[in-house]
C-alpha cells in the first residue's frame, strides 16, 4: 500500500464519520482516549489489508463483530443455568440425591431428628388449621410428605399411628385491631371517645377491652389480642363491638361543657346526659356498633379485612373497622422456628431433586402440597413473617452453596428482614442465623461481578442479574458486621486485597477488588486464547492478534458505559 492510498483511505473514513457521527457513548470512549484506538486501529488494519482502501466496519457495529471474535477465542462453558445468569462462572458440585437426609437437613447438636418432625407435620396434615378444606387431600398430602422426607412405609404406618391418637391441638385466635372510620358521633361535641371489646361467642363472659381513643370518629390502634378457643374452632364465632366511653362526670363538669356543644343535637344529647346524672348518677357506656366473624372464613395465611359496624336491625351507617386474624396453636417457638427451618431445607430439596430444576431458577415457589405443609406449619405453630423470614433466609442460604437459587429470592426476603436487623440484640441467634446466610450467599454474588463478561448472553440479561446482586450487596453493606463473624474469609477471597494488619475489608471494598480481579482475569484469558500456536508469525498474524485485543478491549469499555456504570453508581455508588 503506497503512501497516496494510505491517504486515500483516511479521508474516505473521514467522510464516513461526518455521514455517520458516533454515538454519545462512543464519543466519550474517543474523548478519554484521544482517539488513539481510531489512529492505530486504522493504520493496522491498512496494513492487514492489503487490497482495501477503507475500514469498513463503522464504530456503531464493531459490538456484534467482537462478540464473534472472543467467543472464537473463550472456551465454551456448560450451560448450567437459566438465561438470566448464564454467565456465571463457577466450579459447582453437581446435586446429588441422597437418600440420607438427617445429615444434610438438620443442623449439628439439635436434638430432633427425620422422625421426629415427620410426626409433627403428620399430626398438623390430620388437624388441619383454617378455612381451606383439605380433608379430600389428606391422602394426597400425607403421600407427599412420605416422599420427600423418604419415610419407609413400614415406619410410615408408625408415625402415621401415633400422630393420629395425639390429641388435637390448642388452638389460638390472634387478633390485631388496626383502626376505624367514620364512627357514628355519639357525644354532644359531635366526637366520640371509641373503644373496643372482644370476646368469643360461646365464652362472652371473658371479654378483652382495647384502649380508648378519646374525641375522635378514626380512632387507630395497632393493639393485639390472643384468645384461646376451647370449642371446635370452625364452629366459633368473634364478636367484635366499639363502644363510646362515657366517663363518670358531676354535673357542674357536664355542664362546663355546653361551650363545645356541637348543633342543636349535640346540645339535646348533653342536656339527657345532665338529667340521667342528676336523677340516678349512672354514666353508661353507649354501644356504636358491633360485627360477627365466623372463624371458619379465616384462611390459613391469616386474614386483613374491613367490617362493618353494625346495631340490631338498625340501617343507619354506623362506620367500619380494620382488624387483622389469624389462628396458630400453641408451641414453643425456638422449637417451632427450629422445626420450619428443617421443614423448609427438606421441602426444597425433595422439590429440586424431584423437577430438576435448573441453576439459578428456582425464586421460591414451592408445589401445591409443599406449600400446604410449609404454610400449615408456620400458621399451626405461630411464626411471624420475621420469623418465616429468618428461617428462609437460613434454609435458602444453606442449599444456594450447592444448588444456586434466584437471586431475586434472597432480595425478597432481606426485604423482610432489612427493617428489623438493626432491632435485635447483639447476641441474639436471629442475628447470627442472618450473618451466617451472608457469608454463604456472598461468594456466588461476588462471582457475577468476577464474571461480569461472560460470553452468549445478551446484556439485558446480564444487567438484570447484576442488578440483583448490586442489591443484596447494597442491603447487606446497611449493617455493621460484628467482630466475631468474618465474611471474607481468606480461603474463600484470596483474590481480595487486604491493605491493613488485620486483614479488614468491607463490602465496598470487596466489590472493587471483584471488578479489578474479574478485569485482570479477564484481560489474560483474551491474551492467552488469542496466541497463534505458530512459532514462526508474520508480521500480519501479529498485527491481526493485537487488532483482535484492541478491538476486544474497547468493546467491553463501551458496554462498561453503556450499561454497567450507572447501574453501579445508582444501586450501591460505586463506580465500575
Amino acid at each position: 500500500m503506497d503512501e497516496e492510498q494510505m491517504w486515500k483511505g483516511f479521508f474516505v473514513k473521514l467522510h464516513e464519520l461526518k455521514m455517520n457521527p458516533p454515538t454519545e457513548h462512543e464519543h466519550q470512549l474517543q474523548d478519554g482516549d484521544g482517539g488513539f484506538f481510531e489512529k492505530f486501529g486504522s493504520l493496522l488494519r491498512q496494513k492487514s489489508q492489503l487490497n482495501e482502501n477503507i475500514l469498513r466496519t463503522p464504530l456503531s457495529s464493531l459490538k456484534e463483530d467482537i462478540q464473534i471474535e472472543e467467543n472464537e477465542l473463550i472456551i465454551e462453558k456448560p450451560n448450567h443455568a437459566d438465561p438470566i445468569d448464564t454467565f456465571v462462572e463457577e466450579i459447582l458440585p453437581p446435586w446429588a440425591p441422597t437418600n440420607d437426609i438427617g445429615d444434610t437437613v438438620f443442623d449439628s447438636g439439635t436434638v430432633m431428628n427425620v422422625e421426629d418432625l415427620y410426626e409433627e407435620i403428620l399430626f398438623e396434615i390430620y388437624n388441619n388449621i383454617g378455612c381451606e378444606n383439605n380433608e379430600g387431600r389428606i391422602e394426597s398430602l400425607v403421600g407427599f410428605a412420605q416422599d420427600a422426607f423418604k419415610i419407609p412405609n413400614s415406619t410410615h404406618l408408625e408415625i402415621s399411628e401415633v400422630a393420629v391418637r395425639k390429641e388435637p391441638p390448642k388452638v389460638r385466635l390472634n387478633i390485631e385491631i388496626i383502626k376505624a372510620e367514620n364512627l357514628l358521633s355519639k357525644d354532644s361535641n359531635g366526637l366520640s371517645d371509641p373503644f373496643v371489646t372482644l370476646y368469643l361467642e360461646s365464652r362472652n363472659s371473658h371479654r378483652y377491652n382495647s384502649s380508648v381513643k378519646p374525641a375522635t370518629l378514626n380512632p387507630i390502634w395497632e393493639e393485639h389480642f390472643s384468645l384461646p378457643i376451647t370449642e371446635n374452632p370452625r364452629e366459633e364465632v368473634l364478636i367484635v363491638e366499639v363502644w363510646d366511653f362515657d366517663a363518670a362526670e358531676t354535673i357542674k363538669e357536664k355542664v362546663n361543657k355546653i361551650l363545645d356543644v356541637k348543633g342543636v343535637k349535640g346540645l339535646s344529647k348533653l342536656m339527657k346526659e345532665i338529667a340521667v346524672t342528676a336523677s340516678s348518677g349512672k354514666h353508661d357506656n353507649e354501644l356504636i356498633g358491633r360485627a360477627a366473624i365466623t372463624l371458619k372464613s379465616i384462611p390459613v395465611s391469616g386474614l386483613t379485612v374491613w367490617y362493618n359496624l353494625e346495631k340490631g336491625n338498625k340501617a343507619r351507617s354506623r362506620g367500619s373497622i380494620l382488624v387483622n386474624l389469624t389462628l396458630s396453636a400453641e408451641k414453643n417457638k425456638s422449637v417451632a422456628v427450629q422445626e420450619h427451618k428443617n421443614l423448609l431445607k427438606l421441602l426444597l430439596m425433595y422439590e429440586l431433586e424431584s423437577s430438576q430444576v435448573a441453576f439459578y431458577w428456582w425464586s421460591g415457589k414451592f408445589s401445591e402440597n409443599a406449600e400446604i405443609i410449609r404454610s400449615q406449619h408456620a400458621v399451626q405453630s405461630g411464626l411471624t413473617p420475621i420469623d418465616c423470614a429468618i428461617s428462609q433466609w437460613h434454609a435458602y442460604s444453606i442449599i444456594h452453596e450447592t444448588h444456586k437459587l434466584n437471586f431475586s429470592l434472597f432480595n425478597s426476603i432481606l426485604d423482610v428482614l432489612t427493617p428489623v436487623i438493626s432491632c435485635m440484640q447483639k447476641d441474639s441467634e436471629d442475628l447470627a442465623t442472618y450473618w451466617d446466610g451472608v457469608r454463604r450467599i456472598l461468594p456466588s454474588c461476588f462471582a457475577v461481578l468476577r464474571k461480569i463478561r461472560y460470553k452468549n448472553v445478551s446484556d439485558l440479561n446480564i444487567t438484570r442479574a447484576v442488578s440483583e446482586v448490586l442489591d443484596i450487596l447494597g442491603k447487606v453493606k446497611l449493617f455493621e458486621v460484628p467482630v466475631t463473624i468474618d465474611i471474607f474469609p481468606t480461603s474463600v477471597y484470596g483474590w481480595i486485597h487486604r491493605n491493613d494488619a488485620k486483614n479488614i475489608c468491607n463490602v465496598d471494598s470487596a466489590i472493587i477488588d471483584a471488578i479489578n480481579t474479574g478485569t485482570k482475569e479477564w484481560l489474560e484469558h483474551i491474551v492467552e486464547g488469542s496466541k497463534y500456536s505458530k512459532d514462526n508469525e508474520t508480521d500480519e498474524e501479529k498485527l491481526q492478534y493485537i487488532i483482535k485485543l484492541i478491538q476486544m478491549i474497547r468493546s467491553d469499555l463501551q458496554r462498561a458505559m453503556e450499561y454497567f456504570d450507572k447501574l453501579f453508581y445508582q444501586k450501591i455508588t460505586v463506580y465500575r
